[in-house]
């Protein structure tokens, strides 16, 4: 009876030790991790809208959890603000650590905020991307060519040049839509169609009887005319040229518009008579923007040559300023005398001296999802 009674006891022990080590029992998750995210850029800029960040729980076996508490949102300073929904403003130049807290687990993220209106001047650079097929953007930056923000990303075609006007718009030349489009030069939001019906239109300057002059890629190729509220005036030049992309004038008032295709650079006198080709494709691969400097002499960038070149008064080739670029294209020059372009090849914006010495990367390859930058603009602030 008594070896019975042992047994029985030894037998209902390891039924008890059998059922605690059952596997199939539940295992009450526990919050171990909160990792903090957001689908917006972690650079934004004081006057953009605010960025909206996300928390989410794992629990002991990296699994989703769900909260049993409330996320609390807090910044460690003033640079940021962060409402209970996660929702950030920027309110300072500067980072912030915005951290969320539930059931005595914490997780972080570290934000830059930027004051780009704070300071003289920001860039605006044109992205041709696949050129007919994009995507292309119109991407902003500050004036040490950081804290990228996409301005325009809507309602682009091929965007080819950059123009800010005096009454608050930007006009934007679309080669694929034959469209010039006006935005808000703030919010870069569309406001309406400038001009239509144009064979593709390329580069956009105000000439020196206060008229808009456009080039055309396509079509006749002749130089357009529009009053500032987007009136079309004329076609400037009796003839056209092909695949017109760069254009300036002399000091007495001559007009120069290089051919990318033709390799030239062909002049008109004030009247838009043709006064025939100024640059021969002797000494030109495939000029796009074109410039008159102080001494009269014309600069060319050599998208196809790889090149910046300079020609004389009489347009003869005198050199090469600066060479071992690819596809460059687009110029900016800077208060200090540096100057800005686009080199297409490495989807960097370089730049040079006054003594056209290189001086940096102004956008490193790629910042900004830069793929092709064509127009560099420079843009004054108030």
């Amino acid at each position: 009876m008594k070896r019975y009674s042992k047994l029985l006891i030894l037998t209902s022990i390891l039924l008890f030790i059998q059922c605690s080590d059952d596997s199939s029992d539940p295992v009450v998750p526990i919050l171990t991790t909160i990792e903090v995210t957001t689908t917006d850029e972690t650079t934004f800029d004081v006057s953009d809208d605010a960025i909206t960040l996300t928390a989410r729980g794992l629990d002991q076996n990296g699994d989703e959890y769900t909260f049993t508490e409330a996320v609390v949102w807090s910044s460690d300073n003033s640079n940021a603000s962060v409402d209970a929904d996660g929702k950030v403003q920027g309110l300072a130049e500067g980072t912030s650590v915005v951290s969320a807290s539930s059931e005595g687990i914490s997780g972080s993220i570290t934000l830059t905020i930027s004051d780009i209106f704070s300071q003289d001047y920001h860039i605006y650079v044109s992205d041709a991307a696949g050129f007919q097929t994009g995507p292309w953007k119109i991407v902003r930056y500050d004036q040490n060519g950081e804290n990228p923000s996409t301005f325009i990303s809507t309602n682009l075609g091929w965007p080819q040049d950059i123009l800010f006007m005096d009454d608050g718009s930007v006009l934007i030349s679309n080669l694929s839509t034959g469209i010039i489009n006006k935005h808000d030069q703030t919010t870069g939001d569309l406001i309406s169609a400038f001009a239509t019906g144009i064979g593709g239109p390329t580069r956009m300057k105000i000439g020196p009887d206060g008229l808009l002059y456009v080039l055309q890629w396509q079509g006749d190729g002749k130089v357009k005319r529009y009053q500032l509220d987007g009136t079309f005036v004329d076609d400037f030049t009796a003839s056209g040229v092909t695949r017109s992309i760069g254009l300036d004038w002399d000091a007495d008032g001559n007009l120069y518009v290089a051919s990318f295709n033709g390799a030239t650079v062909r002049k008109f006198d004030t009247s838009g008579a043709d006064l025939g080709v100024f640059v021969t494709s002797a000494n030109l691969q495939g000029p796009t923007n074109i410039w008159f400097d102080d001494d009269g002499n014309l600069i060319v960038n050599d998208y196809s040559g790889g090149v910046i070149a300079k020609f004389d008064q009489n347009g003869d080739f005198v050199e090469n300023l600066v060479t071992g670029l690819i596809q460059v294209e687009g110029i900016a020059f800077l208060p200090n005398g540096n100057f800005l372009v686009g080199n297409g090849g490495t989807a960097e914006v370089k730049m040079y001296d006054s003594n056209n010495n290189f001086v940096e990367d102004f956008v490193d390859s790629g910042v900004g999802g830069l793929i092709t930058p064509n127009a560099v603009v420079r843009k004054d602030l108030n």
